[in-house]
């Protein structure tokens, strides 16, 4: 067993920088006449602190002149006693404790002051303590101390003078915080605000600002931005905050910014960064009765239910909902086609026109100066009762309603056939009565033209398929060149809408592989079946063809499928 004197070791080195011995170095503290000179020994600071070590091999270094106030003793003895100390000259301590690398100090200091018997000056002097640390770097501690006070009470900073002389990485740390007590569009005004601090010759009003103006500020911000939740700020404040500051926005991000206000369940690839934890107060009982909820999906139970999640409920409420929801935008009445439409064409309109279709979809109340033209009086037409009734389809997948609808897509119709198809669907190939080998196909529909091919997916139910206006070749491995062919999904209870995907690189609109014991027939490499479909030898890619009309690139067996030939009606 090894036997430590460190006690001893400890005070003998203290007694030596008290009563030095051979020493080679002299530190000055202060200024005349209160300066204070210590005798030390350069072997000693060099193996006990980093920073010495690096200043006795710089050639510039003067050995007479050194002036930092510190602890010696924590260097020699490794002991020091605060005991005596205020907090201000403690915490002086620890800035230059951080400058000389004395890791072992500076966290046992942060960690002193960050006691709750201690804590209070801190608090006193948030300001410029919160400052310092950023400035100083690496001081962990404390800067985690001032962020958890910070996203409690964030007005202690950003209320503050010392705000705008904020380092970019503070507020970086500030803006990133999930629980930051403050909503998302006070916090852009904020952003906005330092970053006008560092540009000070931007004008006050951003109506007047130049294109280089917006490029200065956005510069200065492009580090900031990213931590700005817009996704999470309501239809009224993007419209009232952002818009004046459009030019700081990437186009797409603008848009998608726009497009999940009008259309919350379509897709976007933007980043969507979570809601900030925003503590709730507890909210009186509700004594009146809650109106009916403006929805045609949700019931006033799920709004119940997403009330309780809202507030960290553990059990849902049951009544007495102490939220409002207020219907802001329907997907079926409002903007999908100003997304889909006038977007594109952004550009041509002025911008306090666009700001104010906008205003309107999102906030219809809201008054606006542009003259709005009434709705146009679109008549109905009242179709006549029909007298001769639709013969039924030969088909045990499609309906007469999926039928008018492949005849338009046949004839390019904007519009649906709604009665009087212009084509007969005769029945050829059945799976379940002729066989689910794909070569049944070739040999039945062999130089068979304008043919309509429909599967229903196993498992999914999804009822998918291909229009083929060429002939089809029986013995043969090829591409062939057209222009009209199509594939589609057609819509069903899980499918709101029908899909159609049309040929985009004509060369390679069908392929035929017959041939061989592994037949195949292509729709480009868009819709490929293949062999026995009752495996899993098919699938759909988006290949040669305008998209994919699956949502995966899986491989599927059919429960049925049809080839119909399709003729005009005579």
């Amino acid at each position: 067993m090894t036997a430590k004197f460190y006690d001893r070791l400890s005070n003998d080195l203290i007694q030596l920088l008290q009563n030095p011995i051979d020493y080679n170095v002299t530190i000055e503290v202060g200024e005349a006449p209160d300066n204070q000179i210590f005798e030390v020994h350069s072997y000693i600071l060099q193996t006990r602190c980093s920073y010495f070590k690096k200043k006795f091999n710089e050639t510039s270094f003067n050995e007479n002149n050194v002036k930092y106030l510190m602890s010696l003793s924590s260097i020699y003895g490794g002991t020091i006693s605060l005991e005596k100390l205020e907090n201000s000259i403690i915490f002086d301590l620890l800035t230059s404790s951080h400058e000389l690398d004395l890791d072992e100090l500076v966290e046992y200091l942060q960690t002193h002051l960050v006691n709750t018997n201690n804590a209070s000056w801190l608090k006193l002097n948030f300001a410029q303590v919160y400052q310092t640390c950023y400035q100083a770097k690496n001081l962990v501690i404390i800067q985690k101390f001032c962020n958890n006070i910070i996203a409690k009470h964030p007005n202690t900073i950003f209320k503050s003078e010392k705000f705008i002389s904020l380092p970019e990485d503070a507020l970086i740390s500030i803006i990133k915080l999930d629980d930051l007590q403050l909503d998302e569009d006070k916090i852009w005004d904020y952003v906005i605000q330092w970053g006008k601090s560092k540009n000070l010759t931007l004008p006050s009003n951003p109506d007047e600002w130049t294109s280089d103006d917006f490029i200065a500020l956005k510069t200065t911000l492009k580090n900031c931005l990213p931590h700005v939740r817009y996704f999470n700020m309501s239809s009224e404040k993007v419209l009232e905050k952002l818009w004046p500051y459009l030019q700081l926005f990437e186009p797409k991000l603008w848009l998608e910014i726009n497009t999940k206000l009008l259309t919350p369940e379509k897709q976007i690839s933007s980043t969507i960064l979570p809601p900030r934890k925003i503590l709730s107060a507890t909210l009186p009982t509700r004594t009146t009765p809650i109106p009916s909820l403006p929805s045609a999906i949700i019931t006033n139970e799920h709004a119940l239910e997403l009330s309780s999640w809202i507030d960290r409920k553990e059990t849902t409420y049951t009544e007495n909902n102490p939220y409002e929801f207020k219907l802001l935008v329907r997907g079926s009445r409002d903007g999908e086609k100003v997304l889909e439409k006038l977007w594109p064409y952004l550009q041509l309109f002025e911008p306090k026109l666009w700001l104010e279709i906008n205003t309107k979809l999102l906030t219809p109340e809201k008054l606006i100066s542009s003259i709005i033209l009434p709705p146009r009086k679109i008549l109905s037409a009242t179709l006549p009762t029909r007298t001769t009734p639709i013969p039924s389809l030969p088909s045990a997948i499609i309906t007469n309603e999926h039928a008018l609808e492949l005849s338009s897509w046949i004839d390019r119709k904007e519009t649906t056939y709604t009665e009087n198809n212009p084509y007969e669907f005769k029945l050829l190939v059945r799976g379940s009565r002729d066989g689910f080998d794909l070569k049944t196909i070739y040999n039945i529909c062999d130089q068979v033209s304008n043919t309509v091919i429909v599967a229903k997916v196993e498992d999914t139910g999804e009822i998918i398929g291909g229009y083929n206006p060429l002939e089809i070749h029986n013995n043969e491995t090829k591409f062939y060149f057209s222009k009209d062919s199509f594939i589609f999904s057609l819509k069903t209870e899980n499918l709101k809408n029908s899909i159609i995907s049309r040929v985009t690189v004509f060369d390679f609109a069908i392929y035929y592989h017959s041939h061989t014991n592994n037949p195949y027939l292509q729709f480009g490499n868009a819709l490929n079946l293949g062999g026995d479909l009752k495996t899993k030898m098919s699938n759909c890619e988006s290949y040669f063809y305008e998209k994919s009309i699956r949502s995966n690139s899986n491989g599927f067996s059919v429960e049925e499928f049809e080839v119909f030939k399709v003729s005009p009606k005579k």
